[in-house]
């Protein structure tokens, strides 16, 4: 469902969202594409570092809470093996990069493609013709 919606950090939708072009029937969001979808959940985890949840402990349990039937004990654990960030230390901004993929496994099962974050992370800085452009070249690359 997450990569049928370009979404693969699952967010719920949330018209507000930055990129969202609609609401699945389970109530996620969709995105033009997956790099528009990780831009999405890039921008969602710093503000949850912003806003003072600023550890993985904190950021997981928001983000992926018990009451949704998910597993934040093994969900953090799995993130903090893989980013090789302890689950209780301070978390800046650009630590966000460390956990993107992560997170992505566990609300997917799917690794990432290669270039991923690096188009996600900077397609918000390309003018929309340039990152209509941009996307159709990377397509061709996959």
């Amino acid at each position: 469902m997450a990569f049928r919606n370009n979404n693969p950090g699952n967010i719920r939708y949330n018209p507000k969202i930055r990129g969202v072009i609609g609401r699945s029937p389970d109530g996620f969001s969709m995105f033009a594409n997956k790099w528009s979808g990780l831009a999405a959940m890039r921008r969602l985890l710093v503000n949850y570092i912003d806003r003072g949840y600023n550890t993985l402990t904190k950021i997981i349990n928001r983000y992926a809470p018990a009451e949704d039937r998910n597993k934040p004990a093994a969900y953090i654990a799995f993130v903090a093996q893989k980013s090789k960030l302890d689950p209780n230390q301070v978390l800046k901004a650009e630590d966000v990069e460390k956990i993107l993929a992560p997170m992505v496994r566990m609300e997917t099962g799917k690794d990432l493609a290669p270039g991923d974050l690096f188009i996600s992370k900077h397609l918000d800085k390309i003018p929309l013709i340039g990152a209509a452009l941009f996307l159709v070249i990377a397509n061709k690359f996959k």
